[in-house]
């Protein structure tokens, strides 16, 4: 588990950022691995599985906060976690790759999947259900709940550039496809025109970004609606943000001509100009227009929304102003993919392919100016937003407006992330566990304390997190005690002053009564123990313990003693193979002896066995002795059972030949007559 140290605090990196290790190896190499790479022994493994082929693209949790599931290549799957069994429940494969996706339920049982074949997938607990087919290709997609449709963002209709330069009628037009699953069919879908705008560098001149050709085909490229005010929110790819009110009704006021209103946004607002002279967008580098809005979302109470941009710019609105509270940069200019608000902590979530940001949502607008004229310097940006050598006072929970709380660096480029919740907090609001797919096959995970605590499906975090904060205080205080030239205080792993206990090693040293206490704290079947309490406990629990210990070793040093008096006298034939004579395992000792005069390579093995000192507890050590009634040794050792079987028939057959032996004397002893006796005449 890797540390990321920021100034508010600490962020865990857990093991699923790891390595891929191969299913196909075997416990002894795995075992080798973790005696060699401390990554791996003191890996934390959040969810069994949790990974994909190559890449995972969408991460979601569902309503009641009890599954997750994962859409990734390659080939196109998705894949659905049951947290509290913390494992797989079962992988579903595709005709084609996942380009969102959503659950329409409370669980599993109901998903739509947007597929990059045009198509959206329905699923069922039993499988696909049924697929539809869209007229373009689809981008993004939401689910409102007071009508019950199916929003779907298009990449738009292309037009000729003749029709846009000759004034022919043709514009660029885009569309949000709307699928009622009530009724089950498409309703008339949502229409928007291209906003004109001047073009940077042409001075006066009055030609529009239209006449270009990345307007010809004008697309939506994320969408998100309220949780309050049933609003749809479309960013699309000329910088501007449509909402339309899902509850206007389809005809209003009677009039034929108003029959349409509510196809159209009823509000623009333009995020590109906003936006404008914000961020590091390197158009040499980068394709596309930095103005464009590539995700959306709102708050809790629907008074806020934020919109990031294709140039890593994000904008904070308040509903009630088109003017942005505040435009945060992310410095490496690379689209802004998905963003968040985070209720609990008053903060922002917004990543883009290197990292997620974490900043401040609330606090005072008179700071947030004054920071926000001199973030536009590009020499001042590493005091916003590296990670320990910024010098922002106001860093942390409760800063000014904007100002950074944590910025979360990946093992591989991100595309989508989650906050991920329980069953009293879904959405995870409340928690710090981020959940970030990428191009990687492991999904990313990481805790984040400063944004709250950790689910309950995944409680353990805490305590291993209170422990490493502990102990990261003590040495500390180590380390300033004596002074700054003691030198570089070496860091602890997690559990290796602590050590694991089964149910049935609990019952046996009678600390039932600690279970739900901090002093065991519970970890997949058993329980973590400090060293030093367990073995408070244990003397405790087996005060003789020691006392045998003692006397064994007292036994055994009097035994080399007596055997050192008289040293025997070897031989010419014995001097080169020693004659092992052990109380324990001594028809081990005497098959080695007889194999260690072959030349055959297990007989090398043998008087290699024979000769090493360290096997010597072998045949004297009684914690050594080899128990052959044991079902394991019989089923490692058949040919042991065989030859057990060969002596006691030999000795059956002895005893059998004994009898017969015994019968036939009686039979003909006594020199005449049958069976020995004479005639009596009388």
């Amino acid at each position: 588990m890797e540390i990321q140290e920021r100034k508010s605090g600490k962020i865990y990196s857990l093991a699923s950022t790891t390595t891929n290790i191969p299913e196909w190896l075997s416990e002894r190499s795995r075992r080798n691995l973790a005696k060699r790479d401390s990554t791996f022994r003191h890996r934390i493994t959040l969810l069994q599985d949790l990974e994909m082929p190559i890449a995972s693209t969408k991460v979601r949790q569902s309503p009641d906060g009890k599954f997750l599931i994962v859409g990734g290549t390659y080939s196109p799957r998705i894949r659905c976690y049951e947290l509290a069994e913390m494992s797989m429940k079962f992988e579903r494969y595709l005709d084609s790759e996942v380009v969102d996706l959503l659950m329409l339920g409370e669980d599993y049982g109901k998903l739509a999947i947007l597929g990059s074949d045009r198509t959206v997938m329905f699923h069922a607990p039993y499988g696909n259900h049924e697929k539809i087919r869209l007229p373009t290709f689809g981008r993004a997609m939401a689910y409102e709940k007071s009508t019950c449709d199916l929003l779907v963002v298009s990449s738009g209709k292309r037009v000729s550039p003749g029709s846009v330069s000759g004034g022919g009628g043709g514009q660029a037009m885009g569309e949000v496809y709307r699928f009622n699953l009530d009724e089950g069919r498409f309703s008339q879908p949502y229409s928007f025109t291209s906003a004109l705008r001047r073009r940077k560098g042409y001075g006066n001149n009055d030609e529009d970004i239209t006449n270009n050709a990345q307007v010809l085909q004008l697309g939506g490229s994320c969408i998100a609606t309220s949780p309050t005010h049933s609003l749809a929110a479309i960013g699309a790819e000329d910088g501007t943000v449509r909402f339309w009110d899902n509850r206007v009704p389809i005809h209003q006021n009677g009039n034929t001509n108003n029959n349409n209103v509510h196809l159209t946004p009823f509000l623009n607002l333009d995020v590109a100009s906003a936006t404008s002279g914000h961020g590091f967008f390197d158009e040499n580098t980068n394709s596309g227009f930095p103005g464009e809005v590539m995700s959306l979302a709102f708050d809790s109470s629907g008074m806020q929304m934020c919109a990031g941009t294709r140039g890593g710019n994000v904008a904070l609105y308040d509903m009630r102003s088109s003017k942005p509270l505040f435009i945060k940069e992310h410095q490496y200019g690379l689209p802004i993919h998905t963003v968040q608000f985070h209720s609990g902590s008053g903060t922002v979530l917004s990543s883009d392919p290197k990292l997620v940001k974490i900043w401040n949502a609330k606090g005072s607008s008179a700071a947030a100016s004054s920071s926000s004229s001199s973030m536009q310097r590009r020499d001042d940006w590493n005091d916003y937003d590296s990670g320990g050598g910024g010098t922002d006072t106001n860093e942390g929970l409760g800063g000014h407006l904007g100002s950074i709380v944590a910025n979360v660096e990946g093992t591989a480029d991100f595309s989508h992330f989650i906050t991920s919740g329980d069953s009293n907090d879904s959405s995870g609001q409340n928690n710090g566990l981020l959940l970030c797919t990428g191009e990687q096959s492991k999904v990313q995970s990481f805790y984040c304390p400063v944004l709250g605590p950790a689910p309950q499906w995944c409680s353990f975090l805490d305590n291993i997190t209170e422990e490493l904060e502990e102990k990261d205080g003590m040495l500390d205080n180590k380390s300033g005690a004596a002074g700054d030239d003691a030198g570089v205080v070496p860091t602890e792993t997690v559990y290796e002053d602590y050590k694991f206990l089964t149910r049935t090693e609990i019952d046996q040293l009678g600390i039932q009564n600690l279970v739900g206490t901090p002093l065991l704290r519970g970890y997949m079947h058993g329980f973590f123990i400090h060293v030093g309490l367990y073995n408070r406990i244990r003397s405790v629990a087996k005060p003789f313990e020691y006392n045998e210990y003692r006397t064994q070793k007292i036994k055994e040093r009097m035994e080399e003693k007596r055997a050192s008096r008289i040293a025997p006298k070897n031989n010419s034939n014995n001097a080169q193979q020693p004659k092992i004579k052990g109380k324990v395992n001594p028809d081990l000792a005497e098959r080695l002896q007889a194999k260690a005069g072959d030349k055959t390579k297990s007989a090398k093995a043998a008087k290699a066995l024979v000769e090493d000192n360290r096997f010597g507890g072998l045949f004297s050590n009684p914690d050594f002795e080899i128990d052959q009634e044991a079902e394991d040794f019989k089923l490692r050792n058949p040919s042991g059972i065989a030859a057990t079987k060969f002596v006691n028939n030999d000795r059956d057959m002895d005893s059998d030949q004994e009898e017969d032996d015994y019968d036939e004397d009686i039979d003909g002893g006594g020199g005449g007559g049958s069976g020995g006796f004479n005639k009596v005449v009388n």
